[in-house]
């Protein structure tokens, strides 16, 4: 006979009595917002921050010149700016923080900061960062990743087909939307250390990415990650953590920066979109025979977890189907949209959509056909 069990936590989460990160506050505590991009692609001609250092209660404004080490941050690949120096890629980009006795002060100190910026072209879809012409994004073109998968021959195979289903399926960007935005507290120690007080699914990785970017050891950076209200791969990447540590290091203060859900949407990491071509075959029998897929994914302009993302997509196109022949080809292409990346199903869901879709439409197809010869 099974035995019930509480949650631990589950009645202080019913009940609205946990202390999430994001409550926390602590004696002295200055509040932080981050300035970001006015375009999604620009270069950046210059920024003016005395305006924002007049205004009473502001305590620290930094900008990529304050950044001691890696100005930059990544899982895999450390190529998404902490502040941009030179160029601007997606609405989210980060160019200036500030840190205040209260968030209106935070909020309208980033209004007083004077950005200029020469516009440059957007790349809004994949298509348009694959034309020959197209602006590149990073020095070695605008293709960040190519994956690919062959087994037997698609093109022989097809011949073998009585019916055969080709069709495009595009799958939008998503949110995660998690109830508890981005944020929390960085205490700043007496040893020089900190104490990061925010939601994430990495610990460690955020440890590690923090050194690098304060220029300082993993081991006088204490990170607290729960409890967390939701991520589902979203918090994976660092979000708010380098802007708020920098600001307690400058101040020598504890700085609290949440994000709304307005800054959220603008900055957060999002689901790949996708769009997806599907050939697919099958004999007299309705036994599937060939399967010829083309997946282009748009992972924005910084890496985050993109290869990786395609790599699960390509390796699931053929899902549980026994093909005797099946090409992949998966290209993830660098845009000026939202940053793609971790997502739950990790570019399973995209390609599993795809594919189930597909097999209905053939099923449809094959019954047709068997329909007509059998009348």
């Amino acid at each position: 006979m099974s035995k019930s069990r509480k949650r631990p936590d589950g009645n202080d989460k019913v009940t609205g009595q946990l202390a999430y990160l994001t409550d926390r506050t602590f004696p002295e505590m200055l509040y932080a917002k981050v300035l970001r991009s006015a375009y999604p692609h620009a270069r950046i001609r210059s920024i003016c921050t005395e305006r924002a250092k007049e205004l009473p209660g502001v305590k620290a404004i930094i900008t990529h010149q304050d950044v001691p080490g890696v100005n930059g941050y990544g899982i895999i690949t450390p190529d998404q700016p902490v502040f941009c120096d030179e160029t601007v890629r997606f609405i989210g980009d980060a160019v200036a923080a500030v840190a205040a006795t209260s968030v209106e002060v935070a909020e309208e100190a980033i209004k007083r900061i004077d950005v200029t910026y020469d516009v440059l072209p957007v790349l809004d879809d994949p298509a348009k960062s694959l034309a020959k012409d197209a602006p590149k994004l990073r020095d070695d073109g605008n293709v960040l990743y190519k994956k690919s998968f062959t087994k037997g021959d698609v093109a022989e195979g097809f011949k073998h087909c009585m019916a055969v289903v080709e069709e495009t399926y595009h799958v939008p960007r998503q949110m995660h939307a998690y109830m508890e935005t981005e944020g929390g507290v960085v205490i700043p120690e007496a040893d020089g250390g900190i104490t990061v007080y925010m939601g994430t699914q990495h610990g460690f990785k955020d440890q590690f990415q923090l050194s690098r970017i304060l220029d300082v050891p993993k081991e006088s950076i204490r990170i607290v990650s729960s409890p967390m209200g939701g991520s589902f791969g979203g918090k994976d990447e660092l979000n708010v953590q380098p802007y708020a540590a920098l600001l307690a290091l400058k101040t020598n203060k504890p700085v609290k920066l949440h994000q709304t859900r307005a800054e959220s949407v603008i900055s957060s990491i999002k689901r790949h979109p996708m769009a997806i071509t599907v050939k697919t075959g099958a004999d007299e029998t309705g036994k599937v025979i060939a399967h010829d897929v083309k997946i282009v994914a748009d992972t924005g302009p910084y890496a985050t977890l993109g290869p990786a993302i395609l790599d699960f997509a390509v390796e699931h196109s053929a899902g549980p189907y026994r093909f005797e022949h099946v090409a992949v080809d998966g290209t993830s292409v660098l845009t000026n949209n939202a940053v793609s990346g971790e997502f739950r199903g990790f570019g399973g869901n995209q390609i599993t959509f795809a594919l189930e879709n597909q097999m209905d439409r053939l099923a449809e197809q094959v019954g047709m056909c068997l329909w007509h010869y059998a009348s």
